[in-house]
């Protein structure tokens, strides 16, 4: 069983745990349908330790074809010309497509935190905050975003962003929640 670096803080906060494919996750803070209004209208908060996190290595040309070679499989986010970390919900297909190219491909997970913000406030509240030095912002898509720092300042980040973000509405919010958005998002409700 993999425990989040989130974990204790997300307790701390509310949060029921529970396992899901091997890693432990919040559940949710209390109201599933609570967490569901705050991501259609403010920012929802979450641990996305449900995700990995995979480094690609190599010469700039080649990390780029990589990422290209990604797809829809990964979200992505440039560390350096040389290195990108790749966000998936399925980290055998992504090795798999890039099997061909001459990248290097590190699992990573362990190493970082991984915060979620989603919301029609997400964006305005991330370029109202100060991620630095730590934070390496990925986009999933619209409204979607995560946060990538190294475990170790997790907790602290996670904290933070709850105090700053009360303008912008920021609650946590737990995969209960998410998996319901998830759903009304494929069936063409969302808003």
């Amino acid at each position: 069983m993999s425990h989040s670096p989130l974990e204790t803080v997300a307790r701390n906060h509310g949060a029921v745990m529970v396992e899901r494919n091997g890693r432990w996750l919040p559940a949710h803070f209390g109201s599933i349908a609570a967490e569901e209004t705050v991501c259609l209208h403010g920012v929802g908060m979450s641990d996305r330790f449900d995700r990995s996190t995979l480094e690609v290595v190599g010469t700039p040309s080649d990390v780029e074809r990589a990422l290209i070679a990604l797809g829809e499989l990964a979200w992505y986010s440039f560390l350096t010309a040389d290195r990108a970390v790749a966000r998936t919900e399925d980290p055998a297909a992504c090795i798999a497509a890039l099997a061909e190219l001459p990248v290097t491909i590190v699992d990573r997970t362990a190493l970082y935190a991984a915060i979620g913000l989603l919301g029609p406030r997400a964006h305005d509240f991330l370029e109202a905050v100060d991620l630095n030095p730590s934070g390496t912002v990925v986009q999933e898509a619209e409204g979607c975003f995560e946060i990538l720092l190294p475990a170790a300042h997790g907790p602290q980040l996670w904290d933070y962003l709850l105090e700053a973000g009360t303008a912008f509405e920021v609650t946590c919010v737990g995969h209960d929640a998410l998996d319901r958005l998830s759903a009304s998002h494929r069936l063409g409700y969302w808003a």
